[in-house]
C-alpha cells in the first residue's frame, strides 16, 4: 500500500512539475491535444514519469516538491541540501543554501573519492533532513545520492525530481558564484 501511496505522489508531482495544462503553450498539431508536453511530445513526459517513480520505488525515499522545499527554507528547517550536478552548473545557480558533491547518472560510474565526497558533504546526523536535486526531471545523478545516502544509514532522505530546472522555472531565488 505505501508504494502504491509512494507512486501516486510521484506521479502527480511530475504532472505538476510538467504543467499539467490541457494545450497552454502549445503552438501548431500539438495545440489540438490535451497534455502535459510543452512540444506535445506525451511519450517523454510519460517516459520521465515511468523512470521517476521505478526510481522512487527502487531507492526507498521520499519526493519533495520544488514548492514544498521552498517552503522548508524560507521556514528555516535544518536540511542538508545537495546539489549533485557538475560543479560549473552549481557555481552558474543553484538552490540557496545547497552543497556541491557532484555525482554520475549512473551507481556504477560512482567513483571511491566521489562516493566519500558525497557521504562527507552529508554530515554525521543520519536522522538530519537530506534534500537532493540535479537539473531536471530526467536527470538521475539526485537518484544516485539518494541511494548512497539510504544505503548509509540515513533515514530523511529527500528527493526534489524537478532539479535546478524547476526552481528557475518557479522563479524562486538562486545563489551563485
Amino acid at each position: 500500500m505505501k508504494h502504491l501511496k509512494l507512486i501516486a505522489v510521484a506521479v502527480l508531482s511530475f504532472a505538476l512539475l510538467a504543467g499539467c495544462s490541457a494545450g497552454g503553450a502549445k503552438e501548431g498539431a500539438a495545440a489540438d491535444r490535451p497534455g502535459s508536453a510543452r512540444d506535445g511530445n506525451e511519450v517523454t513526459i510519460e517516459s520521465a514519469s515511468m523512470k521517476l517513480v521505478k526510481a522512487v520505488e527502487e531507492g526507498q525515499y521520499e519526493l519533495i516538491s520544488t514548492e514544498d522545499l521552498k517552503g522548508k527554507i524560507d521556514a528555516k528547517e535544518d536540511m542538508v541540501i545537495v546539489d549533485t550536478m557538475p560543479e560549473k552548473s552549481f557555481k552558474k545557480n543553484r538552490i540557496p543554501g545547497a552543497v556541491n558533491a557532484e555525482l554520475p547518472v549512473k551507481m556504477e560510474e560512482v567513483t571511491p573519492e566521489q562516493k566519500e565526497a558525497f557521504i562527507q558533504a552529508l554530515g554525521t546526523d543520519k536522522a538530519k533532513t537530506i534534500v537532493l536535486y540535479c537539473g531536471f526531471v530526467d536527470c538521475e545523478r539526485s537518484h544516485v545520492g539518494a541511494m548512497i545516502a539510504k544505503e548509509e544509514g540515513f533515514t530523511n532522505v529527500l528527493r526534489q525530481p524537478g532539479g535546478i530546472g524547476a526552481w528557475l522555472d518557479a522563479e524562486y531565488p538562486v545563489e551563485s558564484d
